[in-house]
């Protein structure tokens, strides 16, 4: 079953798996154990359940990355490299040719 909903995780965006894909995993492991201690019939339901869930869950943030703006929305973790250390001037950041040559 958990093989199921690790195969079935993908259907998110790779970059919304990559932050919650392991939670989410862990989330479902220890509510799976929980309910098949509560008998055969109620972990079916429960497996059920959360099948689906996953599979809405999965739409609505397809949805929600193809129809938002990515300046509002980018779902991507920003480029340590091109941010400007706190206390250094923009002056004296846009003007090293190193960080220039980074960009290129």
């Amino acid at each position: 079953m958990q093989r199921i909903y690790r195969t079935l995780l993908g259907l998110y965006p790779a970059d919304y798996a990559a932050l919650f894909a392991g939670e989410m995993l862990a989330a479902f492991k220890k509510a799976a154990a929980e309910s098949r201690a509560r008998g055969r019939a109620v972990f079916v339901r429960f497996f059920i359940a959360e099948l689906g869930g996953l599979v809405a869950g999965a739409a609505s943030e397809w949805i929600a990355k193809l129809t938002t703006d990515k300046s509002a929305r980018g779902r991507r973790l920003p480029d340590l490299r091109m941010m400007r250390p706190v206390g250094v001037p923009k002056e004296l950041w846009f003007a090293n040719p190193r960080r220039r040559s980074a960009q290129e």
